[in-house]
């Protein structure tokens, strides 16, 4: 994939690949969680290192479910889903191209060309164009993926600055136009990831939930506290971990689900245990590996969760980069999370990371129709 990146020190390697596998805490030195690794070229994990093992047998049988259309990229109860590659950047470029008075923007990495056009052209034309990105994390590195893109940022008109050394990664990527309308993703501002990529996008204009997204923005953008409160907003550090886990534990019937990684103990024993209690679990994960990393990343976990009653799999393509759960589809309490968190330590303890929680029948019908084409490929 051309988005990765190479030149990741050999300290970094091996200091991230002992915080993955323990999942317990980050490292001395505070490294990125697998997609800051992705972006440099060091998708999988050193050969031989150590993995999670939870040893539990189960023995429960998979539930049958119920049948999904396709995706038809559904609009209702003020919600509009994006599903990646399909979607492209229609969606958002329209919305950049009609904002009136300000665009604020949290992103973990921007490389888009139509993208950045569309910022500067809207700050040429008078809109308050505001981008807090992903910047501390990247210094450990030889290169830093934003830094020529952030300087076409400024040269246009459009204020920039780094994000907090508060959170060990700023991996949030949301949009918010005019005050009015967010786009909460699970995608960066990269081609790629318009072209390559499993992800998906939430355009929400819930007045509540608009409101606290811009909130969030002016305190990080600040270097300020904050504390959200919305319960259909899930927030790193803040809520993220409780709010996933509660999603995984309450579910009765079904899970599918989409995560780049399988790191966290929390959410690996939960998704074991919903399976034990006969819940039918279903986890599609990336394949990590990179070409000067040959072994899967996710591999050992796969590996674990199937010995337990979870039926895992890696895709190769599309690339696995989103982080989904539908929860009980087709019975009255489904519910799917969207949003930037992986199921790893630093993602739910230690990052600025933004999702959300939906129970729009449209937008639930089009996320399992994509779920099960992935799943029979």
């Amino acid at each position: 994939m051309d988005r990765l990146r190479t030149h990741l020190k050999v300290t970094v390697i091996l200091s991230a690949a002992a915080f993955v596998a323990g999942c317990i805490a980050p490292p001395a030195f505070a490294a990125e969680d697998i997609e800051s690794l992705k972006s440099l070229d060091t998708l999988g994990l050193p050969a031989g290192s150590p993995r999670l093992s939870l040893p539990i047998q189960i023995d429960s049988a998979a539930r049958k479910r119920p049948s999904a259309s396709q995706p038809v990229a559904p609009q209702s109860q003020g919600y509009t889903l994006l599903t990646q590659p399909d979607s492209g950047r229609g969606q958002i470029l329209s919305l950049l191209n009609g904002a009136q008075s300000s665009i604020d923007l949290t992103i973990y990495e921007i490389e888009d060309p139509q993208i950045i056009s569309a910022l500067t052209a809207a700050a040429k034309r008078g809109v308050s164009v505001r981008v807090l990105y992903n910047y501390y994390s990247f210094q450990g590195y030889s290169h830093d993926p934003n830094a020529q893109y952030v300087a076409q940022l400024n040269a246009g008109g459009v204020q920039t600055k780094q994000a907090s050394q508060q959170f060990t990664v700023t991996h949030q990527k949301t949009f918010t136009i005019d005050g009015s309308v967010s786009v909460i993703m699970t995608f960066n501002l990269n081609p790629n990831y318009f072209s390559t990529t499993r992800d998906f996008g939430i355009v929400t204009s819930d007045p509540g939930q608009v409101a606290e997204i811009a909130k969030v923005f002016e305190a990080d953008w600040a270097y300020q506290s904050v504390t959200p409160s919305q319960s259909a907003l899930v927030w790193s550090p803040d809520n993220s971990r409780n709010k996933i886990l509660d999603i995984i534990n309450g579910a009765t019937r079904s899970l599918d689900i989409y995560n780049e990684e399988t790191a966290d103990r929390d959410c690996m024993q939960a998704l074991i245990s919903a399976a034990k209690r006969g819940v039918a679990v279903r986890f599609i994960t990336a394949i990590l590996k990179s070409s000067s990393n040959p072994t899967d990343g996710n591999a050992a976990e796969r590996a674990t969760l199937n010995s337990n009653g979870v039926q895992a799999k890696g895709l190769a393509s599309p690339y696995i980069h989103a982080k989904m759960i539908l929860a009980d589809y087709g019975i009255g309490s489904a519910q799917a999370f969207l949003g930037s968190e992986n199921f790893s330590w630093t993602s739910l303890n230690k990052n600025r990371e933004l999702g959300i929680i939906l129970n729009d029948s449209a937008i639930l019908s089009s996320l399992e129709g994509t779920f099960e084409a992935d799943w029979g490929k």
